[in-house]
């Protein structure tokens, strides 16, 4: 039986206006998306209907949803729905399915809430019931018990649920075992040679060598006769047997064990091991429970497992999880929640649903822009540094490390702080550009993410001649190639995703030429400087530009951007020194506006649209 869609309605972040419908994934699905964007949410929707073990989670007054400027909504119903059922399950709980427009048999568990004010309390009332509108019988009994999923919550207490103790979570997991049913006979007698192999005969054996220990016997001999002889009233006499109680039940047992990891070999003493491998040490615990029962849903809920993980322990876990979901002889259901670029970039593009806004877009083939060989390309290239687009409010594609480390201070300078608004850059130097911003368009829908590419229009001016072979010039192009070759790098633009060119050939030439060359000819002599010579080498840098009177904007553009080349001087430090000087510039924000390409300006405008101020709302216009 496979959990197939969620649907919620006027929970939490989700309203009967724009409910949540969601198709869920046959092995892992990963949630990824910015802080309250719903993923919780979803994960809660099915642990109140579900329930899970462990844990008694009911409705509360902050699950129903509250519209902005009104009152809480009053009701809210969330639906699961489970197609799949293997001819067991079709049997057993026959009463409670339906069948689908398809004629198979699907059930539907449907929770319906109802908040109700008595006085100054606000409760809520529940009710669980199949059928697609809640129609059916109840949901209860062995179905109730079934349908529980597991359960790991974020910053969970791992050392604790492995402890030894009252219903501890170590003890339920063994006891649902199925192989712990033939530890709970005793195989102990004491004129037996044979030593017991059952855990109630360990425990029995333990016992009755215990009664027979010369220590035991002597405090049980002290107490019956110096103190409870003179305490017992009228014929009964009081008597004490010390031991470990040959009566414990097999979950008694199981409460007195612990669960660790081993020490490594050179250490004589048990070692206490850090948060991150007794996390990895308890989710191992509670996958072998869900695959060794047949009686419970195969559905794993995980909530932000990064915790206390390493990025290779991260890694390692996302591929051990990515098994265990595909293993076609015990296949599971695995949700997980992350923020985590490096559990995002292990996962399976295929597999992750992005969540913005309370809605969900699941990124698997059909649903965005991207083809087969966009998947395998995206496989082997979307690292860690490039995942973090999956949590962002806006997204900036860069072709090379100069953007990448220039554009987030310009943006800053601008009044528009990527970090502030949520903004991640992405750098995918110079290879698959359009790849990663298909990612995010949709084939229906919109993406609510503003998403801005950088591209070059790679067209040299005259002036740059002497500095490239085989390649053709501004003039040699005609008015209808320019626009042909400007509307090719725009040929990917949809929803929120936009391209923006630069103006004739690269970033840094057009910097360079829009009014920044002598900035950057500064920025060029201080690479490799020291602090000491700062002052002294910006004075000579000036003194050059003061010699090149001459030279047009282009030409002196061409001179600035030539001398990286020609040199080969590193972007990035170049990019580096220009942020500094950038920021001691005299007039601020608005002189800086003046001497930038104009697609830089929009480019970042399109990304950080919260910086926008409301347009102000007038009078209309008079007509005569």
């Amino acid at each position: 039986m496979l959990l197939t869609e969620l649907y919620a309605s006027n929970f939490r972040c989700f309203s009967e206006k724009d409910p949540l419908t969601w198709t869920v994934g046959t092995g892992l699905t990963v949630l990824v998306g910015e802080n309250d964007s719903g993923k919780t949410a979803i994960v809660d929707a099915i642990r109140l209907t579900l329930g899970s073990r462990g844990e008694d989670l009911r409705v509360a007054v902050d699950d129903f949803h509250l519209p902005k400027g009104a009152a809480r909504t009053s009701s809210l119903l969330i639906r699961c729905s489970f197609e799949n059922l293997s001819p067991e399950e079709e049997i057993s709980f026959w009463e409670w399915c339906t069948l689908g427009q398809d004629g198979a048999v699907c059930l539907h568990a449907v929770l319906r809430a109802t908040l109700v004010e008595k006085g100054t309390v606000k409760r809520a009332y529940t009710e669980l019931r199949s059928g697609l509108q809640g129609d059916g019988p109840a949901i209860q009994g062995a179905l109730r018990e079934y349908l529980r999923v597991t359960y790991l919550r974020p910053l969970r207490n791992a050392e604790g649920e492995l402890s030894a103790g009252r219903r501890s979570r170590l003890s339920q997991i063994l006891s649902a075992i199925p192989e712990m049913l033939a530890e709970k006979e005793s195989d102990f007698s004491s004129g037996k040679a044979e030593e017991p192999k059952t855990l109630a005969g360990i425990v029995a054996k333990a016992d009755h060598q215990i009664h027979g220990n010369e220590t035991v016997k002597g405090v049980e001999k002290r107490l019956n006769k110096d103190y409870l002889a003179d305490m017992s009233v009228g014929s009964e006499q009081l008597t004490v047997s010390l031991g470990i109680g040959t009566k414990l039940s097999l979950a008694q047992v199981l409460e007195r064990l612990d669960l660790t990891l081993k020490s490594p070999g050179e250490y004589q003493e048990p070692l206490r091991r850090g948060l991150g491998l007794n996390s990895v040490l308890f989710m191992a615990a509670e996958l072998l429970l869900l695959q060794s029962q047949s009686d419970q849903l195969p559905v794993l809920l995980i909530e932000e497992p990064e915790a206390h993980l390493h990025p290779q322990l991260q890694s390692r876990f996302m591929q051990i999880m990515s098994e265990r979901a595909a293993d076609s002889t015990n296949p599971i259901q695995v949700i997980l929640t992350t923020h985590s670029p490096q559990l995002a970039s292990q996962a399976r593009l295929e597999d992750m649903t992005l969540m913005a806004c309370g809605q969900t877009y699941p990124l698997a083939n059909g649903q965005t822009h991207l083809d087969a060989s966009d998947y395998d390309f995206l496989r082997r290239f979307l690292d860690a540094t490039k995942a973090n687009l999956f949590f962002a409010k806006g997204v900036v594609i860069v072709e090379g490390d100069s953007e990448n480390l220039l554009l987030p201070a310009i943006a800053d300078l601008l009044g528009r702080s990527f970090t502030k608004h949520g903004v991640s850059i992405v750098n995918v130097r110079h290879v698959g550009l359009f790849r990663y911003s298909r990612i995010l368009r949709r084939k229906n829908g919109i993406l609510p993410i503003p998403v801005a590419c950088l591209a070059d229009l790679d067209i040299p001016p005259d002036a740059a001649r002497d500095l490239i072979s085989k390649q053709k010039t501004a003039s040699e192009y005609t008015t209808e190639q320019v626009e042909a070759k400007l509307a090719s790098r725009k040929t990917h633009d949809g929803e929120n995703v936009r391209t923006f060119v630069s103006t004739q050939w690269t970033f840094e030439h057009d910097l360079a030429l829009a009014g920044l060359a002598d900035e950057l000819w500064i920025a060029i002599k201080l690479v490799d400087s020291s602090e000491a010579d700062f002052e002294k080498i910006k004075a000579e840098a000036a003194a050059d530009i003061a010699s090149w009177g001459a030279l047009t904007a282009d030409q002196k553009a061409v001179k600035v951007y030539g001398h990286i080349l020609e040199e080969r001087i590193s972007k990035p430090m170049v990019s580096q020194q220009l942020a500094r000087l950038l920021r001691s510039l005299t007039g601020g924000a608005e002189e800086l506006k003046t001497r930038l390409p104009a697609y830089i300006i929009e480019a970042i405008k399109h990304v950080t649209p919260a910086a926008d101020p409301p347009e102000p709302i007038g009078l209309p216009e008079q007509t005569a």
